[in-house]
Protein backbone atom coordinates (compact mmCIF):
# COMPACT_ATOMS: atom_id res chain seq x y z
CA UNK A 1 0.00 0.00 0.00
CA UNK A 2 1.35 2.91 -0.59
CA UNK A 3 2.87 5.26 1.90
CA UNK A 4 0.93 8.72 1.43
CA UNK A 5 -1.06 10.29 -0.92
CA UNK A 6 -2.36 14.03 -1.03
CA UNK A 7 -5.57 14.77 -1.36
CA UNK A 8 -6.72 18.28 -2.44
CA UNK A 9 -10.23 19.88 -3.37
CA UNK A 10 -9.73 20.35 -7.31
CA UNK A 11 -9.64 23.74 -8.51
CA UNK A 12 -9.33 25.53 -12.38
CA UNK A 13 -5.12 25.27 -12.09
CA UNK A 14 -5.35 21.76 -12.13
CA UNK A 15 -6.78 21.90 -15.97
CA UNK A 16 -3.30 21.05 -17.53
CA UNK A 17 -2.88 18.12 -15.41
CA UNK A 18 -6.16 16.84 -15.44
CA UNK A 19 -6.28 16.98 -19.24
CA UNK A 20 -3.72 14.90 -19.34
CA UNK A 21 -4.91 12.43 -16.93
CA UNK A 22 -8.26 12.29 -18.78
CA UNK A 23 -6.32 11.79 -22.15
CA UNK A 24 -4.45 9.02 -20.81
CA UNK A 25 -6.90 7.03 -19.37
CA UNK A 26 -10.07 7.78 -21.58
CA UNK A 27 -10.82 4.68 -22.96
CA UNK A 28 -10.71 2.94 -19.46
CA UNK A 29 -12.75 6.15 -18.31
CA UNK A 30 -15.31 6.91 -20.89
CA UNK A 31 -17.60 4.05 -20.46
CA UNK A 32 -18.25 4.75 -16.48
CA UNK A 33 -17.14 8.60 -16.52
CA UNK A 34 -18.32 9.73 -19.69
CA UNK A 35 -19.18 13.55 -18.60
CA UNK A 36 -15.64 13.78 -17.88
CA UNK A 37 -14.59 12.42 -20.59
CA UNK A 38 -16.45 14.59 -22.90
CA UNK A 39 -15.94 17.86 -20.79
CA UNK A 40 -12.23 17.34 -20.87
CA UNK A 41 -11.47 17.48 -25.16
CA UNK A 42 -8.61 20.47 -24.03
CA UNK A 43 -6.75 22.52 -21.85
CA UNK A 44 -9.55 25.30 -21.60
CA UNK A 45 -12.68 22.87 -21.74
CA UNK A 46 -10.95 21.15 -18.75
CA UNK A 47 -10.26 24.50 -16.94
CA UNK A 48 -14.11 25.83 -17.67
CA UNK A 49 -15.42 22.14 -16.42
CA UNK A 50 -13.03 22.57 -13.04
CA UNK A 51 -14.21 26.13 -12.59
CA UNK A 52 -18.07 24.40 -12.46
CA UNK A 53 -17.19 21.81 -10.00
CA UNK A 54 -15.53 24.15 -8.25
CA UNK A 55 -18.99 26.43 -8.15
CA UNK A 56 -20.55 22.80 -7.47
CA UNK A 57 -18.59 22.28 -4.18
CA UNK A 58 -18.92 25.89 -3.32
CA UNK A 59 -22.85 24.92 -3.77
CA UNK A 60 -22.83 21.70 -1.57
CA UNK A 61 -24.08 19.47 -4.67
CA UNK A 62 -20.94 18.08 -5.94
CA UNK A 63 -17.39 17.89 -4.62
CA UNK A 64 -14.35 16.89 -6.38
CA UNK A 65 -10.75 16.02 -5.23
CA UNK A 66 -7.61 15.12 -7.18
CA UNK A 67 -5.23 12.41 -5.51
CA UNK A 68 -1.22 12.81 -6.15
CA UNK A 69 1.22 11.20 -5.34
CA UNK A 70 3.60 11.67 -2.42
CA UNK A 71 5.55 14.20 -4.98
CA UNK A 72 2.67 16.32 -5.56
CA UNK A 73 2.95 16.25 -8.94
CA UNK A 74 0.06 16.55 -11.95
CA UNK A 75 -2.82 14.20 -10.38
CA UNK A 76 -3.06 10.64 -10.50
CA UNK A 77 -6.88 10.40 -9.84
CA UNK A 78 -10.05 11.57 -8.78
CA UNK A 79 -12.42 11.45 -5.94
CA UNK A 80 -16.23 12.18 -5.95
CA UNK A 81 -18.73 13.10 -3.59
CA UNK A 82 -22.12 13.71 -5.08
CA UNK A 83 -25.44 12.51 -5.29
CA UNK A 84 -26.00 14.26 -1.89
CA UNK A 85 -29.60 13.49 0.21
CA UNK A 86 -29.85 15.65 3.19
CA UNK A 87 -33.39 13.98 4.09
CA UNK A 88 -31.63 10.60 4.54
CA UNK A 89 -27.59 12.14 5.07
CA UNK A 90 -26.55 9.83 2.60
CA UNK A 91 -24.21 10.50 -0.67
CA UNK A 92 -22.46 8.51 -3.30
CA UNK A 93 -18.30 8.12 -3.88
CA UNK A 94 -17.54 7.57 -6.93
CA UNK A 95 -13.30 7.53 -8.19
CA UNK A 96 -10.84 6.64 -10.87
CA UNK A 97 -7.28 5.69 -10.70
CA UNK A 98 -4.59 6.18 -13.31
CA UNK A 99 -3.84 2.80 -14.40
CA UNK A 100 0.40 3.31 -13.87
CA UNK A 101 -1.06 3.95 -10.24
CA UNK A 102 -3.38 1.33 -9.35
CA UNK A 103 -2.79 -1.36 -7.31
CA UNK A 104 -0.28 0.65 -4.93
CA UNK A 105 -3.29 1.42 -2.11
CA UNK A 106 -3.68 5.15 -3.73
CA UNK A 107 -7.43 4.43 -4.41
CA UNK A 108 -8.00 3.06 -1.12
CA UNK A 109 -6.50 5.67 1.10
CA UNK A 110 -8.46 8.14 -0.75
CA UNK A 111 -11.58 6.55 -0.43
CA UNK A 112 -10.99 6.27 2.68
CA UNK A 113 -10.32 9.99 3.09
CA UNK A 114 -13.63 10.19 1.05
CA UNK A 115 -15.58 8.29 3.70
CA UNK A 116 -14.23 10.15 7.04
CA UNK A 117 -14.70 13.55 5.11
CA UNK A 118 -18.62 13.10 3.62
CA UNK A 119 -18.87 11.65 7.59
CA UNK A 120 -16.89 14.10 9.50
CA UNK A 121 -17.00 17.31 7.26
CA UNK A 122 -20.77 17.21 5.49
CA UNK A 123 -22.62 15.67 8.28
CA UNK A 124 -23.44 12.34 6.21
CA UNK A 125 -24.51 8.96 7.94
CA UNK A 126 -24.43 6.73 4.92
CA UNK A 127 -21.84 6.52 1.83
CA UNK A 128 -23.11 4.58 -1.32
CA UNK A 129 -20.70 3.12 -4.29
CA UNK A 130 -22.13 1.82 -7.35
CA UNK A 131 -19.93 -0.18 -9.03
CA UNK A 132 -19.91 -2.01 -12.47
CA UNK A 133 -19.90 -6.01 -11.47
CA UNK A 134 -16.53 -6.40 -13.63
CA UNK A 135 -14.71 -3.47 -12.03
CA UNK A 136 -12.68 -6.23 -9.64
CA UNK A 137 -10.72 -3.24 -8.53
CA UNK A 138 -13.06 -1.02 -7.34
CA UNK A 139 -14.57 -3.35 -5.45
CA UNK A 140 -11.94 -4.55 -3.40
CA UNK A 141 -11.48 -0.87 -2.99
CA UNK A 142 -14.54 -0.56 -1.10
CA UNK A 143 -14.73 -3.58 0.54
CA UNK A 144 -11.15 -2.92 1.87
CA UNK A 145 -12.84 0.43 3.56
CA UNK A 146 -15.76 -1.56 4.84
CA UNK A 147 -18.26 -1.11 2.59
CA UNK A 148 -20.93 -3.72 2.43
CA UNK A 149 -22.90 -5.20 -0.54
CA UNK A 150 -26.41 -4.07 -0.30
CA UNK A 151 -27.83 -5.60 -3.85
CA UNK A 152 -27.47 -5.49 -7.79
CA UNK A 153 -29.45 -2.05 -9.35
CA UNK A 154 -30.47 -4.19 -12.63
CA UNK A 155 -30.35 -1.29 -15.71
CA UNK A 156 -29.27 1.02 -13.71
CA UNK A 157 -26.74 2.94 -15.67
CA UNK A 158 -26.61 4.22 -19.41
CA UNK A 159 -22.57 3.91 -20.48
CA UNK A 160 -21.31 6.38 -23.27
CA UNK A 161 -22.27 3.88 -25.40
CA UNK A 162 -25.59 3.52 -24.92
CA UNK A 163 -25.66 0.13 -23.45
CA UNK A 164 -27.62 -0.06 -20.09
CA UNK A 165 -25.59 -2.51 -17.39
CA UNK A 166 -26.20 -3.68 -13.89
CA UNK A 167 -24.15 -2.06 -10.85
CA UNK A 168 -23.21 -3.45 -7.55
CA UNK A 169 -24.37 -1.24 -4.75
CA UNK A 170 -21.98 -0.78 -1.60
CA UNK A 171 -22.78 1.09 1.66
CA UNK A 172 -21.46 2.11 5.05
CA UNK A 173 -22.60 3.57 7.67
CA UNK A 174 -21.19 5.84 9.60
CA UNK A 175 -20.09 4.47 13.30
Amino acid sequence: MSDSVIIEPACKTDDAGFHRLVSREQARLRPYFPVTVSRCTDVGATRRYLKELVASAKAGSFHCFMLRDYEGSDPIGALILKQFDHALGKCEVAYFISEAHGGQGYATLGVMWAVDHAFGRLGMRKAVARIAPDNAASIRVVEQCGFLREGVLRGEFRTASGEFTDLLYYGILRP
